[in-house]
This record gives structure tokens, sequence and C-alpha cells, in this order.
């Protein structure tokens, strides 16, 4: 029979256990995410009904389609995702972590409040203002069409993803040492600087994402947030089974002890 320290011990271990199973589902839908609304879903667009490069809003209006919503509707998947996951990392952190992970929380609220207005923008005002197109709405779609390299959206798009690099950086803490969860941190670690790095950027040089550059620095951060969200389904996964053998093995030791 299980002893009262066993019990006590296995609800302690039950917390930890949630977290790992809800992290890693997350992980799992922050790299359908990343697919959803990352190159592959921009070329399927531009290879379908494709935008032309930036004239006016007239053009665009002319021009657009409803397939153009997909990767937008993969962003909302991914924000959510990322949300869940970075929630499920601060539930499973030691004490001495949970300052640096309620930061992280902290700034993962502001990221996804501000990627997530800008994307109802996308898939909800925008697009009809773009069927209804008259040239009294023109400077509204100039202003927040993401087709428009130098729209206030694509401002609030960098500095969004640019607090989540904060939250990332500060849940790298809460990895260990093994070489799983230290290539997980380094992800978590690099995705800090580049995103910042992104937004500040885009004070400097508006504009810049539409060019050649700013499209090959978009697939290597989708390639870095794929990875991020890989190995941390991995590490986690890790982590599960070492937590039920743990609780299978005291389980064993609990058989055999003395009824109390």
């Amino acid at each position: 029979m299980a002893t009262e320290d066993d019990v006590t011990r296995q609800h302690a271990a039950a917390p930890n256990e949630s977290a790992y199973r809800t992290g890693r589902l997350a992980a799992l839908g922050a790299l359908l995410g990343v697919f959803l609304s990352g190159p592959l879903a921009v070329a399927w667009v531009s290879a379908t009904h494709p935008q032309p490069s930036w004239r006016d809003p007239e053009l665009f209006a002319r021009h657009y389609h409803p397939i153009q919503l997909l990767p937008y509707a993969g962003g909302i998947l991914l924000v959510a995702a990322l949300i869940v996951l970075v929630s499920s990392l601060h539930a499973s952190a030691r004490a001495e972590e949970k300052p640096l992970t309620a930061a992280a929380l902290v700034f993962t609220g502001a990221f996804a409040a501000l990627i997530v207005f800008n994307y109802v923008a996308q898939t909800t005002y925008v697009p009809d203002l773009a069927r209804r197109y008259q040239p009294t709405n023109a400077p509204i779609i100039a202003a927040l069409s993401m087709s428009n390299p130098r729209s206030l959206s694509w401002g609030i798009e960098m500095w969004g993803w640019g607090l989540l690099g904060v939250a990332t950086w500060l849940l790298s803490a809460v990895f260990g040492r093994s070489k799983l969860e230290r290539a997980a941190a380094l992800t978590f670690i690099a995705n800090g600087p580049v995103s910042i790095a992104g937004a500040l950027w885009t004070i400097a040089r508006p504009g810049w994402v539409m060019t050649p550059a700013g499209l090959a620095a978009f697939g290597a951060w989708n390639t870095l947030l794929a990875a991020m969200a890989a190995l941390t389904f991995f590490a986690l996964g890790r982590r599960l089974t070492r937590t039920r053998t743990a609780d299978t093995s005291r389980d064993s030791r609990g058989a055999f002890a003395a009824p109390t």
C-alpha cells in the first residue's frame, strides 16, 4: 500500500505532468501555425492569387482574393499556440525561475494583443474595405494593409514579435542541461535578439520587410521558430517520460510498504 508521503509526492508531480502534456500539444500547434502562416503559405498565395507589388489601394482592391487570408489565419493559430506554450513552461518552472517566466507571460500578453489586433484588421476590416472599395477608404487601406510595406500594420507586427522575443529569451531559463534542453534553450535565446533586431530595423528602414533581404530574414526566422517548437516538443516529451518513470518507481516501492 502506498504511504501518505507517496500520495503527496504523486499529487505534487501531477501539475508538471499536465504542464508537459499541454506544452507538447502547444508546441505541435505552433509548428502547424508556422507552416500555415510562413513561407509555404505565402508561396501558395503567390502561386494562386498574388498581390502585385504595392502601388496604391485601388490596385490592392482589384487584386484582392479571400485566399490571401490564409497566412493570417495560420498566424492566429500560431499566436494561440505560443500563448499556451509560454503558459505551460511557466507552470512547469521551478520556484527560482518563476520571476523570469512570470515576466515572460506579461510580454507574451502584450505580443498577443498587438498581433491579434493586426490579424483582425487583415482578415476582417481591410478585406471589407477592399470588396467595397471607394477612394475615400484608400488612406485606411494604405495605413492598415500589410501588402503596403510601409503601413502601420508592419510596425505593429514587428514590434509584437519583438516582444515575444523578449519573452522567449526570459523563458530560456526553464530548460535543463541535457543536450536536447540546451539546444531548445539556444533557440529561445536566439529568438530574442533576432526578433528585437527586426523591430529596431523597422524603425531605421521602414519597408525593409518586402525587400529580398527582408523576405530572406522572414524565411530564416520561421525556420528558427519551427526549430524552437520542435525541440520544445521533444524536450517536454523526455521530461514527461522521466516523470512517469519516477512515479512508477515510487508506486513499486510503495506496494511493499507496510500498511498505515
